[in-house]
């Protein structure tokens, strides 16, 4: 079964690439999905929990990623089986972005499912449609928030860094106040020497008095 998805995001293709690269950031937006253990640089293992009609299953699978940097195309493909319903899904999506308007960025999305098991009388193409655009539009809000998170966080660093370089060289700039000179201590060298003259004067001047007498 082949399902075509598209949606826009307000993030350049860089920044929506990116995120798109992240397996764990693309799990915690996608509901019922988690990344439970990586096995390679491009390999994991993941758990996906859905409902289809009255069926609910919890998928245990591994999941390999092949990505195209140039190209910012990537092509996932996973498969799982549910042990309560017996039931197994096997999938392949393909995704490839693109600029958008406005400096924003366009995703389109090529999945081909096959289920098996007693989940497979309730995915019927209409379900699985309305499954898809369900879950699409609750991963790009998702998606968009944590973007919108990080950007501000970056934000947040860069102008932390720039007000303490500022700080910085603010701090470097500033003149170092050079210790005076202590006039207390010149002016008290220069006193000893005056007393010490006076001293004098007063007893050579005493010594004639006496001699001439």
């Amino acid at each position: 079964m082949e399902l075509k998805k598209s949606f826009d995001t307000r993030f350049p293709p860089d920044q929506t690439w990116q995120g798109l690269s992240d397996i764990h950031l693309v799990a915690s937006c996608l509901p019922g999905a988690a990344i439970t253990e990586q096995v390679t640089a491009d390999e994991y293992k993941g758990k996906l929990s859905v409902k289809v009609g009255p069926l609910a299953a919890s998928f245990d699978g591994l999941i390999s990623i092949e990505r195209d940097q140039l190209q910012r195309m990537a092509t996932v493909t996973g498969k799982g089986a549910d042990a309560k319903s017996s039931s197994r899904v096997s999938a392949k999506m393909s995704y490839q972005v693109t600029p958008g308007a406005d400096g924003g960025t366009h995703v389109e999305i090529v999945s081909d499912i096959s289920l098996a098991g007693a989940l497979a009388q309730f995915g019927k193409a209409a379900v699985m449609q309305e499954i898809a655009n369900r879950m699409t539009n609750e991963f790009v809000r998702q998606f968009e928030n944590r973007l919108a998170e990080q950007e501000a966080a970056a934000s947040a660093t860069s102008a932390a860094t720039e007000a303490g370089a500022v700080a910085s060289d603010a701090a470097d700039g500033a003149a170092v106040p050079k210790p005076a000179p202590a006039p207390q201590a010149a002016a008290a060298q220069l006193d000893a020497g005056n007393l010490l003259w006076v001293i004098l004067k007063d007893r050579i001047a005493g010594f004639f008095r006496r001699l001439f007498k």
